[in-house]
């Protein structure tokens, strides 16, 4: 038995169009319901010329060639590669994508016009469908052949996308050819022995679903991105100290951490300096508590600022701050704290109104203790420093970082 296999124009149109207009229910409902970003709002644009299209040639068929109805059948394919180009390069972030689409606009604009001048003074349905052609090659290509080398966001899928307007765009240079050599060509003929419009309506109808398949998918794999960006902040933000900037205790624990055990690896010595701003709370009781975070907020910054590459820096809490030194021994420590402390000495802060801050350090050394430990000891060594006559840096005995107590 021999089964033959036969494209109709008028079967194809109707499933076109329940695909079209399914797309754009389930994508208008999606943007309605979820976060979208800019390109899918242009694609449901695009999704909607495609549906004035296409029910401007079914109407053609039931009404007859009207100048509107066949203004309209025009018009709706071309913008709709209008915002399916906008909307690929919003999602791709291309560069000047405005001032490339507004070149797409007066194209379409422009053959629209044609179109019209066309029905209006001298109908003739082969020049159309040949200048339609010709449009349609020219935004397939715009397509196939710029965005993907255009895309900034390395989204995968959009090269696939893209390249199937290069067979669009032979399925019409293919159309063209074939116009020009039919004689008597009309919407008749267009309708019912046009394979090529047939085989048209196929592939659109195919390269829809992936169109819709892909529009999804680059929407989601750009909330993943910025899910993830979001989840590194907020990362950063529980590491940080919401006044000064710098980590806090949290991020002290995990890079500070992080910062001896390499030091350990490697065999080396590492040191951790506390600090303490002298008689801090004379500032917020005789200058208020604004003044009191402003300079701690400028004492963080001094301090960054003197810190050298590798250097672990955090507010511990309060007016204290501490700085984890790796592959530092006791002696480069001490300089380090005293380069510090006389940095604050020196420094006229604005949150003072140019008084005199001072501080008072406390250092501990070792080559294999937990950050723990050294942390007791260096704050063991600074109460030290205090109790000495403050803005001074003292160092913490051997044995006291071994016991972790001074």
């Amino acid at each position: 038995m021999n089964v033959g296999f036969e494209l109709n124009l008028g079967a194809l149109m109707a499933v076109l169009l329940g695909v079209t207009l399914t797309r754009f229910l389930v994508m208008g409902h999606y943007c309605l319901q979820r976060k979208v970003y800019s390109g899918f709002s242009t694609f449901l644009l695009a999704e909607f010329f495609a549906l004035v299209s296409l029910g401007s040639i079914f109407l053609r068929g039931l009404a007859g060639e009207t100048v509107l109805l066949v203004f309209l059948s025009s018009l709706g394919p071309f913008f709709h590669m209008v915002f399916v180009f906008h909307g690929l390069g919003q999602y791709a972030r291309a560069p000047k994508l405005e001032a490339r689409t507004r070149l797409n606009v007066i194209v379409a604009l422009a053959a629209c016009l044609a179109m019209l001048a066309d029905l209006i003074f001298e109908p003739n349905i082969t020049r159309r469908v040949v200048l339609f052609s010709a449009v349609s090659i020219f935004f397939s290509l715009r397509i196939a052949l710029e965005l993907p080398f255009l895309n900034r966001r390395g989204l995968s899928g959009l090269a696939l996308l893209c390249g199937t307007f290069v067979i669009s765009a032979g399925i019409h240079s293919l159309r063209v050819w074939s116009t020009l050599g039919e004689n008597g060509y009309d919407f008749s003929v267009m309708v019912h022995s046009d394979r090529l419009l047939a085989f048209f309506a196929l592939f659109r109808t195919l390269q829809s679903v992936l169109e819709m398949y892909m529009v999804f998918s680059m929407n989601s794999q750009m909330l993943e991105d910025d899910l993830r960006t979001a989840s590194a902040q907020i990362e950063r933000m529980a590491q940080n100290d919401a006044l000064t900037g710098v980590l806090n205790r949290r991020g002290l624990e995990l890079l500070g951490s992080e910062a001896l055990q390499k030091s350990w690896r490697q065999g080396q010595s590492a040191s951790v300096i506390m600090l303490d701003l002298d008689r801090f709370k004379d500032v917020n009781d005789s200058l208020g508590h604004d003044a009191g975070d402003e300079l701690l907020r400028a004492v963080a910054a001094l301090c960054q600022a003197g810190l050298r590459e590798g250097d672990v820096f955090a507010r511990f809490g309060g007016e204290e701050f501490v700085i984890v030194a790796p592959g530092t021994d006791a002696d480069e420590a001490l300089r380090l704290a005293e380069r510090t402390r006389q940095a604050i000495e020196d420094a006229h802060f604005a949150a003072t109104r140019g008084a005199l801050v001072t501080a008072s350090f406390g250092v501990a050394s070792a080559r294999a203790e937990s950050l723990e430990t050294m942390l007791k000891s260096a704050d063991s060594a600074m109460y030290q420093a205090k109790q000495d006559g403050r803005n001074r840096v003292a160092l913490a005995a051997p044995a006291d970082i071994a016991t972790g107590m001074a």
